[in-house]
């Protein structure tokens, strides 16, 4: 029985290792950051480097405005960008300062709202484990604000 509890116990800290090492996020824009509706801007998404072998899956990326209040990217986008494929690809060259993330980035024209936005992506990714590959999702979102050209 004991051999069983600790073995169950060492697996739940493998997995939630290994699914921690995928977590990805926003790089750019940042929370909080002002974006011009209309124009169009680079949104790079960075994922860490796993601790074990990991087959990533799809990212679909969006924004909603925040009348009320904002809505969750879980739900629902108003607006959507992006749905298919993640291919993270390590920087070609590393200055000083920077990460050793892998990185994709994604240009989109900002939508043409006004004020506050969540700006999100749903990623879901498989992590393998000494057995099988466990399935990984997350949903991350920012933040920003939207104005109009003129102000």
């Amino acid at each position: 029985m004991k051999n069983i509890v600790s073995c169950t116990i060492l697996a739940l800290l493998a997995l939630t290792g290994s699914s921690l090492a995928q977590e990805a996020h926003f790089a750019y824009p940042l929370h909080g950051d002002t974006l011009v509706a209309g124009s169009n801007i680079s949104i790079r998404i960075d994922r860490p480097t796993p601790s074990g072998p990991v087959v990533e899956a799809a990212i679909g990326l969006g924004m909603s405005a925040c009348s009320s209040s904002c809505p969750s990217p879980e739900t629902s986008f108003e607006y959507l960008f992006y749905a298919g494929s993640f291919n993270p690809q390590p920087p070609a060259q590393i200055s000083s300062g920077e990460d050793f993330n892998a990185f994709q980035n994604f240009t989109i024209e900002v939508p043409s709202i006004s004020g506050p936005a969540i700006l999100g992506f749903l990623h879901s990714s498989f992590g393998e484990g000494a057995s099988a590959f466990y399935p990984y999702f997350e949903s991350v979102n920012i933040t920003v604000n939207v104005v109009s050209v003129s102000q």
